[in-house]
């Protein structure tokens, strides 16, 4: 689990007061890891027959400039072509030192006004463009001339790098216009905005540089709290069973109501089944799809867990039925999901039952539209869609910091988890950015439902349970071999498979 933090610039700071490492030296170190990641891709093998290849590196006026005139100058000792695109003319000091220096040492430079004549000149030898526009202080909107620069560049095609953040991308990692770069060298530590769904489309493969000093002192665990935590697969505890003498009891009885759209229940009771609960029981119907689960139209008197609103219905009027068992038996755990998040009962039940940290039983996992219901009818705000998807980071603690007891899995191009830490006295968030496009298909998220209601089946408890089944999730669909294929039946035999 790696930490992310909202602002490296208090790191910066305590690396030159305690280490003594001028800001001039820790650029000096930015440079030469951009140069780390630059130079394999300029006498690379899809380049061999350019005679003279280039490297294209965009300025802006700032110390993230400054990066690219260091970069620039490191470059010219190789054996090719460098040009410096002027975004801006620098305004910092250390921008203007760096820049003279890059001109002294025989870099040479282009302008915005130029850029377009430039790229048309010199496109085929162009084999690498690094981006140095904007870093982690950059706030919206785009300037015109930055908005030109991307637009002219996003013409090449080659190798593009962004230094520390894509220029476009602001602290949330929200952009209109953005630089896609092929690779991202951030400097220090993890950012959050590296981490949002607009930024899965932009950062490429993310490289951790250090300035000078480890990543331990860096971070210094005492001295700064990490504003999220990136999950790795060693934090996935997958259900495997070590004692031999057991039955099907031993691993617990997952119920899945089932309502309107029974195929919805009918996917997550399979990937319950298929993930380690002992007994499956569909609820509230006569019959079941699958041989190995079973039907009922009451629950059972021994569910260990229950999921409640995939396929549901908005209208069930067995929702007061489920709700009310769940009020009555305190210690079964349970999965929200879907068409429950739409009852208007929804603000009473979770005040009454998933209000305590200490009385953690309840995942809930919405899709962003649900998640904006949801905050609606918990009294929480009005937002779009499109807002929480912007704001989710923001808007997942304001839900956690009020229901102390749920486990929030709010699902997206990277999966955000998160809970309230009575310990740390704040909402803990755990993000996951494994998941692949195949997930963008119907039933993908009844089978997380159906994981997650399996873990709690088993005994897991609610965080542990939430983090194992997302990964499950996304690691699964990373092994399956092709992106528009992926049935929900597929994903299931996937994560069967992981180890």
């Amino acid at each position: 689990m790696k930490k992310i933090f909202f602002d490296s610039r208090p790191m910066d700071k305590r690396a030159r007061e305690d280490f003594g490492l001028t800001e001039e030296l820790m650029m000096e170190n930015a440079a030469a890891a951009m140069e780390d990641a630059v130079t394999p891709y300029v006498f690379h093998e899809s380049t061999r027959y350019i005679d003279r290849p280039h490297v294209l590196i965009l300025c802006g006026a700032g110390n993230n400039g400054a990066d690219g005139y260091a970069l620039a100058r490191r470059l010219v000792c190789h054996e090719f072509c460098v040009t410096c695109c002027v975004v801006d003319e620098p305004k910092s000091e250390l921008c203007k030192l760096q820049k003279k220096r890059a001109e002294l040492s025989g870099v040479m430079f282009t302008d915005l006004y130029s850029l377009d004549d430039f790229i048309e000149e010199k496109s085929f030898d162009i084999t690498v463009v690094v981006d140095c526009i904007f870093g982690a202080g950059f706030r919206q909107p785009l300037p015109p001339n930055a908005e030109a620069v991307l637009l002219s560049v996003s013409k090449i095609d080659c190798r593009k790098i962004s230094c520390d953040i894509p220029t476009g991308l602001d602290a949330y990692g929200n952009g209109t216009i953005v630089f896609k770069a092929d690779e991202t060298v951030t400097m220090g530590s993890l950012k959050l905005a590296l981490y949002s769904d607009r930024a899965k489309d932009c950062t490429g493969k993310i490289t951790l540089a250090n300035l000078g000093i480890s990543k331990t002192n860096f971070e210094h665990e005492s001295k700064f709290q990490p504003d999220a935590y990136l999950l790795e697969k060693n934090e996935m505890t997958l259900p495997w069973r070590r004692k031999q003498n057991a039955n099907k009891g031993t691993f617990g009885h997952a119920a899945i109501a089932s309502g309107e759209k029974p195929g919805a229940a009918n996917i997550a009771a399979n990937a319950a089944i298929n993930f380690g609960a002992g007994l499956v029981t569909l609820t509230g119907v006569d019959s079941s799809s699958f041989m190995s689960i079973m039907a009922s139209k009451e629950l059972p008197s021994n569910t260990s867990a229950l999921l409640l609103g995939s396929g549901f219905g908005r209208s069930n009027k067995d929702a007061e039925k489920y709700l009310s068992y769940l009020k009555e038996n305190k210690k079964v755990p349970f999965v929200l999901d879907a068409d429950i998040f739409y009852y208007s009962e929804i603000k009473k039940f979770l005040e009454e039952n998933s209000s305590e940290e200490k009385n953690s039983r309840c995942i809930l996992t919405p899709h962003p539209k649900e998640f904006s219901v949801l905050l609606e009818n918990c009294g929480l705000g009005n937002f779009s869609t499109a807002q929480v998807v912007e704001q989710r980071y923001e808007l997942a603690k304001k839900f956690t910091e009020t229901f102390k007891g749920c486990i929030l899995i709010l699902k997206g191009t990277t999966t955000t988890i998160a809970h309230w830490s009575a310990k740390e006295n704040r909402t803990c968030i755990y993000l996951n950015p494994h998941g692949t496009n195949a997930l963008a298909k119907a039933g993908s998220g009844d089978v997380l439902a159906g994981l997650c209601t399996a873990l709690l089946a088993q005994g897991y408890n609610a965080i542990n349970a939430a983090i194992t089944a997302s990964l499950a999730h996304s690691l699964a669909s990373k092994k399956y071999d092709g992106s528009f294929a992926l049935t929900p039946e597929k994903l299931i035999d996937e994560i069967g498979a992981l180890k």
